[in-house]
């Protein structure tokens, strides 16, 4: 099914735009071909990249992003410190953020590595960052298994974890922040989903 009709083609433009807008993460071609009663997805693809033109003019504060199979719209890049403050989760501590971007980068990563690397206090930090729906765990032996979720890649802009990945390497200073391997800690290893017992931090940060 392709629409041809001129009102038709805006209708279904104004479909994809609100789906797009109202979507936490990046929506498949598929599924827009789908809201549109089955349009085939190079009509989608055709679409999208009218709007992305038309978005594409500085006076615009939002960005379509397209990519092979999947489609975004996100702030303007340049934009986003401007309106960042407006945007939900702005009081997530630095020393919080920290302990997200480790996992970001390194994902899927053990809660036992994380402690190696971030500290004792990287424990109420995964707690936090879970109950803010930006990391989940799963059971892995005597310790948990971290990924970020899709609420965090909607909160930062991104399609994907890779993405984020490729800003911080492009960073150098960051990446290494990031990036550094955890020092080998036989308590840390065994971690049992807690802090040990007087277990002191890592650095100082709280």
């Amino acid at each position: 099914m392709t629409p041809t009709a001129p009102q038709e083609t805006e209708r279904d433009r104004a479909i994809l735009e609100a789906a797009l807008f109202v979507s936490p993460v990046p929506v498949t071609l598929r599924a827009l071909a789908s809201l549109l009663g089955g349009a085939s997805q190079p009509y989608v693809r055709g679409l999208l990249e009218e709007m992305k033109a038309v978005m594409e003019s500085p006076d615009r504060g939002l960005e379509l992003v397209i990519e092979s199979t999947k489609a975004m719209l996100r702030v303007r890049s340049e934009l986003t410190e401007v309106v960042a403050h407006l945007a939900p989760q702005q009081d997530i501590p630095r020393p919080v953020l920290r302990t997200l971007a480790v996992v970001a980068y390194n994902q899927p990563m053990t809660q036992a590595d994380l402690v190696r690397t971030r500290g004792n206090k990287a424990y109420a930090h995964v707690q936090e960052l879970i109950e803010r729906g930006l990391l989940r765990a799963e059971e892995h032996g005597r310790t948990l298994l971290l990924h970020v979720t899709r609420e965090f890649l909607r909160y930062f802009g991104l399609t994907s974890p890779e993405e984020f990945r490729f800003h911080v390497a492009g960073d150098t200073e960051a990446g290494a922040s990031v990036a550094e391997e955890p020092e080998p800690r036989p308590e840390a290893a065994a971690d049992t989903n807690g802090p040990a017992d007087g277990e002191d931090d890592a650095d100082g940060e709280g």
